[in-house]
Formats: C-alpha cells, sequence, structure tokens
C-alpha cells in the first residue's frame, strides 16, 4: 500500500511539471506569432533597427493576410513612378526627325536630270542605320523605284543625301516621298516639282475629261482648269494671312493684246522664314500668265509681308474670267489660297 502511494506522488509531480510553462516563454511565442509574416524586419535579425517602434503594431487584422498593418494602395502608387527599361524597343534607338536641306537641281528646273538629289539633317537623337529608306507615296514616281535606300550611316546632327535615278523623260512631274526608319514608320515627307510641277500623263487625262479641252487646238487663254487647292495647312513654324491683291477682286481691263501685272501679299504669320521654295502655284480657272508657279523672290522673316508679281496677258474681249492660286510650302502644303475674278471690255 505504501508503495502504491509513492508511485501515484511521483505520477503527480510529473504530470504537473509538464505543464508548468514559465510566462516568459508564452509571451517570446506570441511575439514570435506576430512576426510570421514579416521576417524582414524580425527583432532576432542583424539588419533590423534595434529598437521595434511600437506604433507599426497593430493588434486588428488586415484584409490581405502577408500584411500585418493595412496599407493605403491608393496613397501608394500615387507616388510611384513608372520605371522605362533601358532595352525597350525604339526606333532608331532613339527619336527621329529630319530636316530638308536643299535639293539639287533646284525646284522647278527644266533641265534634264539622272539624278536627283535630296538633302537632309539628322535633327533627332538617332541614328540613320543603312536601312532607312525614301518610300515614294504620291505623284509621278520618277525613278520607278518605289524604295530608296541610304545606304550608309548618319549620326545624330550630320547630313545624308538620298539619290533618286531619274528615269522618267516626262519634262514636268511633281514627285512625293516619305522618309522612313528601319520600323518603317514615316516621320518626314516632302514633294519635288520638276518643270512647271505638273504630271504630264495626269494632265493628259484631266483635259480628256475636261469639255473645254476634249479637242486638240484650243488657244491656251481659253482652256479652263478645274481643280481644288490642296487642304489649308497651319502649325506654329509655317503659317501665313492673306492680305490683299492689286487689282482689286472684280477689276475690269481693257481687252485684246496687252500685258498687266498682279500684285498679291502675303503676311508670314509663322515662327519661319521663307525664301525662294515658298512659291504661288495655279490650281484654277483660266491662266493667262505663261507660268504654272511663281516662287518668292526675297527671304521673308517672321512677322514681314511678302508680295508676289505676276506678269498677265490680257487676251478676249467683252467677258468674264478667273484664276485660283495658292501658296505653297516647299513640300507643297497650302498656306492659303484665293481666286482672282475680272473682265475684260474693249
Amino acid at each position: 500500500m505504501r508503495n502504491n502511494l509513492v508511485f501515484l506522488l511521483a505520477f503527480l509531480g510529473l504530470f504537473c511539471s509538464s505543464c508548468n510553462i514559465p510566462a516568459a516563454e508564452i509571451k517570446n511565442r506570441e511575439e514570435n506569432r506576430e512576426w510570421v509574416w514579416n521576417v524582414f524586419e524580425y527583432p532576432g535579425r542583424s539588419d533590423a533597427p534595434a529598437e521595434e517602434s511600437q506604433a507599426v503594431r497593430s493588434a486588428a487584422g488586415t484584409p490581405t493576410p502577408q500584411l500585418i498593418v493595412p496599407v493605403d494602395f491608393e496613397e501608394a502608387f500615387s507616388h510611384s513612378q513608372i520605371i522605362h527599361r533601358s532595352d525597350a524597343p525604339a526606333a532608331g534607338s532613339g527619336n527621329d526627325s529630319a530636316q530638308w536641306l536643299y535639293f539639287s537641281p533646284n525646284e522647278y528646273s527644266a533641265e534634264p536630270l539622272e539624278v536627283l538629289y535630296a538633302a537632309f539633317q539628322n535633327n533627332g537623337s538617332s541614328t540613320w542605320a543603312d536601312d532607312y529608306y525614301l518610300e515614294f507615296y504620291a505623284g509621278n514616281n520618277p525613278s520607278k523605284e518605289d524604295k530608296i535606300r541610304i545606304n550608309h550611316t548618319v549620326s545624330s546632327g550630320s547630313s545624308a543625301s538620298f539619290e533618286i535615278p531619274i528615269k522618267t523623260t516626262d519634262r514636268s512631274w511633281k514627285s512625293c516621298w516619305q522618309l522612313k526608319n528601319s520600323a518603317g514608320i514615316s516621320f518626314y515627307e516632302f514633294c519635288y516639282n520638276h518643270g512647271d510641277g505638273t504630271n504630264i500623263s495626269e494632265a493628259k487625262s484631266a483635259q480628256n475629261s475636261s469639255e473645254s479641252s476634249s479637242f486638240d487646238g484650243v488657244y491656251f487663254a481659253f482652256r479652263k482648269t478645274d481643280g481644288t487647292a490642296p487642304t489649308r495647312f497651319s502649325s506654329t513654324e509655317q503659317s501665313a494671312e492673306f492680305l490683299s491683291i492689286s487689282p482689286n477682286d472684280g477689276h475690269t481691263f481693257k481687252a485684246y493684246d496687252h500685258n498687266e501685272t498682279i500684285s498679291v501679299s502675303f503676311k508670314n504669320t509663322g515662327s519661319e522664314s521663307w525664301d525662294s521654295s515658298y512659291r504661288l502655284v495655279f490650281y484654277n480657272g483660266y491662266n493667262w500668265f505663261h507660268h504654272r508657279s511663281f516662287p518668292l523672290q526675297e527671304t521673308i522673316g517672321s512677322g514681314e509681308t511678302a508680295v508676289f508679281t505676276m506678269p498677265m496677258e490680257i487676251i478676249e474681249d467683252n467677258d468674264k474670267w478667273v484664276t485660283c492660286w495658292y501658296l505653297s510650302t516647299p513640300d507643297g502644303q497650302n498656306l492659303s489660297d484665293f481666286c482672282f475674278r475680272y473682265y475684260t471690255k474693249s
């Protein structure tokens, strides 16, 4: 009986000792449980702050279990920054931009030519590689080739000259091209006029469809052109305001064979200066001027006035007439257009 009592007391002692966990150990376990989702700030890490701020503790749960405190995502992303990859693809590894320098020969030249040189400056940040090219897109293609490659490298700030082989024998044509990068993206376009800038094949087609010129032998003074001006164009760099025409619209000229002069003035309202590559171009009505375009004879700065003077031959008696023109940029944009209505009377 005594042995049984000793055995019972020993059993009770072991049972009680297994349940006697120190309060400090319980506290440590509770703290460790709080850090299970925030291992980067665990106090036991060598790179953790020496003192833990009690402000970051929160007994409340959060919508996202991984977070020990709530996070205002809208506030966080409002201060975020977009990170641009350094290896992101970009046309020409930079910005493509070009500035026209010159044509050789000059526009509206009537001399035969075998090669047209179109020169540009690379004023962008990208380098033009040998896969940059000109692509024909409008008018009459004089080269019979749709793409003209540069075939050498042009760094930023340097100039390049495209060589367009001329195969056509037409004495007059207009050809429009786009300068494209290796990705086929156009970043500059221009038009070149040879002769008087009229595409002969198109002119013949229009002539055959016009009642006033549907037969040969019609004197030029009585040929009426039914055309329209290009869409009006204006930008910060290129802009114009029509000012006046002299004599005034509706003027009556003395009839029959003699010469008169018409003067037309425009104000340069853009930031760029105008030179001889700006011109008046005929597009509708009767042309008694013997030319389809008149280039500017001087350089006109921003805010200054340009005056075009056009000699005119008077032909007919007792009738009414009209002639229409537009002010063209070097690449054929219409800065301003007008029609001059007049009478002839004996």
